[in-house]
């Protein structure tokens, strides 16, 4: 069942935004019990996953919605579970019958609550609960529901699986909710058959930040950012429950811009209040001191803030009431709380004295520097300009390994010390140009009015370059890194100007501009000691325009200076980042793997956000390159959802133009529109972020043979992006547009643009450009009806690969090669070249051209073996009139059955438009029919 049909079933309204996919699996599920058959269903989440949610709307269905459908009910509690028969009791009370009848020929339920059943008890109750089924199935499909399944008395438990495993052949659907975190409680043979395997269990799963969104516009009307959406997710692990409670709480204000932390919701803080009403002053300590120390909530940090001298005591009794827990791993073990937002609702209710207090203990309990800062920070509310100094001095040490977070929050807090105007300013400039440093432009961009309404100077104008920079505002970064530099004074303070020149250098790179890249590079170099901040990162970027000038040999040595040059901490990560772009480019792509893989990480070693998604997007590519397909779509999953909470859109085009691609070639068009229209961009912005957003579309619609399309979207390349005598290009689209131009049948254009991409000079050959060449060339000249010639360019070009691993190029060369030699009639070639393109497609999981190698070896009218045959219609249908098609009638026939036009069929088998009309008059003529509804007609009668 579609989401949509699902849809229609629980209704726009429905608090189920993000659940459709569970709740048409039970539908599903239902259609077959109502054919006869027993199944078991157990939905499993956390507390707050939507289970109960789900099972309600099921049962309403049913009542509603569904004919012939009689319901059996219980819910499990906590007080209810000390009696035995509590939940069978209710089972046997919500039954249709609902009378003394439902216990006729079984035991009595007993006149008050009993503690304990012997095994023979059970037996007879079981048979009860057991013939009442049979009886109520006979009229119709029986629903048991037990919401809480590991709340319920342990005799009911029982009795519930004694029947589940004996009931075969009999329509009753047995439909349980269970929260993983409380199976303990459960005995284990019941447990057992619960996690067995005659037992269906749908997790419930996290919300993904598209589905917050969707939560939020259909039943609060709220408009969620991508950012928003995925801190919402953040903050409650992505649980229904906390998303729709804090959505309908807070102020709608409060989503249109970055938030460092969301509250508790008013539930949690009432069970958060109880608990703690309830507890011991030992487990009251700990709660306490935990929230104050968050991820530094070890058990000995625990215990130096708490003052409880028996830790584990107060953990215990803070595990039963499912406050808290001990996690415990390999790393490190921790005080962790058990539901998201518990932390700050404790950490709220603490009064303000005792929250200093606990701060002040905490900033002797911690280790790193950073935290204990933090800490005393926090237990100071007013001014103090000795501490000012010291988070001053900390943030130059961080600056210089390049911990661009730490540095911005020691900043943001010596900014708030400050006792002078002066002093405080110019501490938040630095803030806010750390965050950028970091990658966090979210909350950068929030401190953007307050820059700007800052007095000029050439540190606020760095500040707001460098923003819209990483931003994509290409004019704004521009005229504020030339107002920078202007009034900038490099004798009297060189780092200040340094910081200038490279934030040029940032600029140069999302423009590609070779000259303004190595020139402002140059400068800052020149201003600042080797090992310095600016001097690491302007030397991690000048190997790249070293390379956008065609200085290639030049370019691999400044990174083995940078290398030589780079610390052992965060810094490096920007080298290795940009020796990773030269390397890909240079065809050094398993050296580009290591590098981008070690750039990628920040947990660990620090660094910038804004470097790490770089890393993961050009890994992303390297994956794609490599054939790691799988990976490639992993990676993007994973960085997408931290570079939207970043809110860098400087890098969204080159991740979404992998994204698209992939997607493209995998067949899946509903994810790789989704992926072209996140990487497209507003003309005027860089040109790194141009040329990705074109390939990205240009992909797709090759994928589709809309080679018209991919024309229009590739023809502005060659102004935007050139490659010339004094610059490298360093996107591969130079045979795309070949391709596109040829497949348009523009040949002398093509030729042309060929002709004078061939004769520019090199410092060295790159084999997959010169692979890329030749395979133009080759689909060029078969074009021309030289296929000999082409069959030699085509040869050429899987010789430059030879001994790389590029199994996706081969693939497309392999394609073009095959195609090519197919229409100039050279069928047992084109077959080979085929052959060899589909099963490297196939690996690659490419169904979109596995596909397309299918069809034209079918027209190669040789032996296909044991290929899957679409035309099997075609051929039937063929049969039927008496007639014999020709292996590319049957291609022609396959494709304007299926609905395309005389020019979409000619672009997929690579055969002139006037060809394809010629072999459609045959078979029309052939098959007594006059138009193309009766080819359609004829053809499906026998699908």
């Amino acid at each position: 069942m579609t989401a949509g049909s699902v849809q229609g079933d629980i209704g726009a309204d429905s608090p189920l935004v993000g659940r459709d996919a569970v709740f048409g699996e039970l539908l599903d599920i239902l259609r077959a019990v109502r054919k006869g058959k027993v199944a078991t269903v157990v939905l499993t989440g956390a507390a707050g996953s939507g289970k109960t949610a789900v099972l309600e709307s099921f049962l309403e269905h049913c009542r509603t919605g569904a004919r012939g459908v009689r319901l059996l009910s219980a819910m499990g509690d906590e007080w209810e579970a000390q009696f035995a028969l509590a939940g069978y009791s209710q089972l046997m009370l919500t039954s249709p019958l609902r009378s003394a009848k439902a216990y006729d020929g079984g035991p009595q339920l007993p006149a008050t609550p009993v503690a304990a059943l012997s095994a023979d008890q059970v037996v007879n109750y079981a048979s009860t609960l057991s013939t009442h089924l049979e009886g109520l199935q006979s009229h119709g499909t029986v629903v048991v529901a037990v919401d809480d399944v590991h709340k319920l008395d342990v005799e009911s438990l029982r009795i519930l699986t004694f029947v589940m495993r004996r009931l075969h052949g009999k329509r009753i659907l047995f439909l349980l909710t269970l929260n993983p975190a409380d199976a303990p409680r459960i005995p284990a043979g019941v447990l057992d058959f619960l996690t067995g395997h005659q037992v269906a269990r749908i997790p419930m799963e996290p919300l993904t930040a598209q589905q917050v969104q969707e939560v939020a516009r259909r039943l609060h009307g709220i408009d969620l950012s991508v950012t928003a959406a995925h801190g919402l997710v953040r903050h409650t692990g992505g649980l229904p429950q906390p998303v729709v409670e804090l959505l309908r709480e807070l102020p709608p204000e409060t989503w249109l811009a970055w938030f460092p932390s969301l509250p508790p919701t008013s539930r949690l803080r009432a069970r958060v209040h109880s608990v703690l009403d309830a507890a011991s002053p030992g487990l009251v300590a700990v709660a306490e001191a935990a929230s104050v120390l968050g991820r530094s909530a070890g058990l000995p940090e625990v215990a130096a803030v708490s003052g409880v001298e028996s830790v584990l005591e107060a953990l215990d009794e803070g595990h039963r009431a499912g406050l808290l827990r001990l996690s415990v791993d390999q790393a490190r073990s921790a005080v962790v709380f058990v539901e998201p937002g518990t932390a700050e609702a404790i950490y709220e209710q603490i009064v303000p004295s005792r929250r200093i207090a606990l701060h002040r203990l905490a900033a002797e309990a911690v280790e790193p520097e950073g935290e204990k800062l933090g800490h005393r920070v926090s237990a100071t509310p007013a001014a103090d300009q000795a501490l000012a100094e010291e988070l001053e001095d900390f943030a130059g040490r961080q600056a210089a390994v390049g911990a661009w977070q730490d540095v911005a929050t020691a900043l943001f807090s010596a900014s708030r010390l400050s006792l002078d105007l002066r002093g405080r300013n110019d501490r938040l400039l630095r803030a806010v140009d750390a965050l950028v440093g970091a990658g966090n432009v979210a909350e950068a961009q929030t401190w953007s009015a307050a820059v700007d309404a800052l007095p000029p100077s050439p540190l606020r104008s760095s500040v707001l370059g460098y923003l819209s920079t990483v931003s994509g505002q290409n004019d704004s970064a521009q005229s504020q890194l030339e107002m920078a530099w202007r009034t900038s004074n490099p004798e009297r303070d060189p780092k200040a100007a340094a910081q200038v020149a490279q934030r040029f250098v940032l600029h140069g790179v999302a423009s590609w501009d070779g000259p303004m890249i190595t020139r402002w590079a140059e400068r800052a170099m020149s201003l600042t000691e080797p090992g310095t901040p600016a001097h690491v990162e302007s030397e991690a970027i000048y190997g790249l325009g070293l390379y956008a000038r065609g200085r290639l040999g030049e370019a691999e040595a400044s990174y083995q200076r940078a290398f030589g040059h780079a610390a052992e901490n965060a810094q490096k990560q920007r080298v290795q980042m940009g020796a990773g772009w030269l390397a890909l480019r240079m065809d050094n792509v398993e050296s580009a793997l290591v590098n981008f893989e070690s750039a990628a990480p920040t947990e660990y070693r620090g660094g910038s956000l804004r470097i790490s998604l770089w890393a993961e997007a050009w890994l992303a590519r390297t994956h794609l390159v490599l054939g790691n397909w799988d990976a490639a779509a992993a990676t993007i999953a994973r960085s997408s959802v931290r570079l939207e909470t970043s809110r860098m859109p400087l890098i969204r085009p080159l991740l979404y133009w992998t994204a698209a691609e992939l997607w493209s070639m995998r067949g899946d068009w509903d994810r790789a529109r989704y992926y072209v229209s996140q990487a497209a961009v507003q003309p005027g912005t860089y040109r790194a972020m141009q040329v990705p957003a074109s390939l990205a579309r240009a992909r797709f619609h090759e994928a589709r043979a809309d080679y018209e399309s991919a024309l229009a979207v590739l023809q502005p390349l060659t102004e935007l992006d050139p490659w010339t005598e004094d610059r490298a290009s360093f996107w591969p689209w130079q045979d795309t547009y070949v391709n596109a131009l040829v497949m348009t049948d523009q040949l002398d254009t093509a030729d042309a643009f060929l002709t004078s991409f061939e004769g520019l000079r090199r410092e060295r050959e790159i084999p997959s450009d010169m692979a890329r060449m030749a395979w133009a060339r080759g689909r060029l000249l078969a074009a021309q009806g030289d296929p000999d010639t082409a069959r030699e360019y085509f040869e050429a070009a899987l010789g430059h690969l030879r001994g790389l691993n590029r199994p996706y190029l081969r693939a497309r060369i392999s394609f073009a090669f095959g195609q090519s030699m197919r229409r100039a009639g050279k069928r047992r070639l084109a077959s080979s070249v085929l052959r060899a393109a589909r099963d490297l497609y196939d690996s690659l999981g490419a169904a979109t051209y596995v596909e397309r190698c299918d069809r034209e070896l079918k027209a190669t009218g040789l032996d296909v073996g044991n290929l899957p045959d679409p035309a099997d219609a075609v051929l039937t249908a063929a049969r039927d009139h008496h007639i014999q098609l020709t292996a590319q009638e049957q291609a022609v026939a396959e494709l304007v059955a299926g609905g395309a036009t005389n020019k979409e069929a000619a672009r997929a088998l690579f055969l002139a438009e006037k060809t394809v009309q010629y072999h459609l008059t045959r078979l029309y003529r052939k098959m007594g029919i006059r138009s193309r509804s009766e080819l359609a007609a004829a053809f499906q009668v026998k699908d």
